[in-house]
């Protein structure tokens, strides 16, 4: 089963702790728990999520590039940029690790970790965990 993953990397070397304000994202396919491609997503400042998400006026049709992915990897996000981007079929995960490659890599293996706010349609966490709580994330 082939899954999209976008990892913020504003710097294009390390995982970005801002999603909503962050305009390069690496974009890795995952195919049989394989990469099989790896790409850049450059996003003008109008295309970012805290614009879209914030705008006065917003098109409800309007698409954002990212609403493409199936899971968002960043270090930091808030409760309602997860649910807006849940309401358009993305998950979102807020983990620690800084390396995009080793992030993927540990998602694949089903050892990444991710820490609240997670978003937990997709996830199968039914808990109410805090904002210290890990859980470990499998791609389905």
């Amino acid at each position: 089963m082939k899954t999209i993953v976008a990892v913020t990397a504003q710097n294009r070397k390390t995982i970005f702790d801002h999603a909503g304000k962050c305009r390069n994202f690496l974009i890795y396919t995952i195919d049989n728990n394989e990469i099989v491609s790896k790409k850049l997503l450059e996003l003008s400042e109008k295309e970012t999520l805290h614009h879209f998400f914030h705008q006065e006026n917003s098109n409800p049709n309007a698409a954002s590039s990212l609403f493409d992915i199936d899971i968002l990897l960043t270090r930091g996000i808030g409760e309602g940029a997860i649910q807006k981007l849940a309401m358009q079929n993305v998950v979102c995960y807020k983990i620690e690790e800084l390396d995009p490659d080793t992030a993927i890599n540990k998602l694949i293996n089903g050892t990444l970790e991710a820490m609240s706010p997670v978003s937990h349609d997709k996830s199968g966490c039914s808990c109410n965990c805090g904002d210290q709580q890990h859980h470990q994330l499998i791609i389905e």
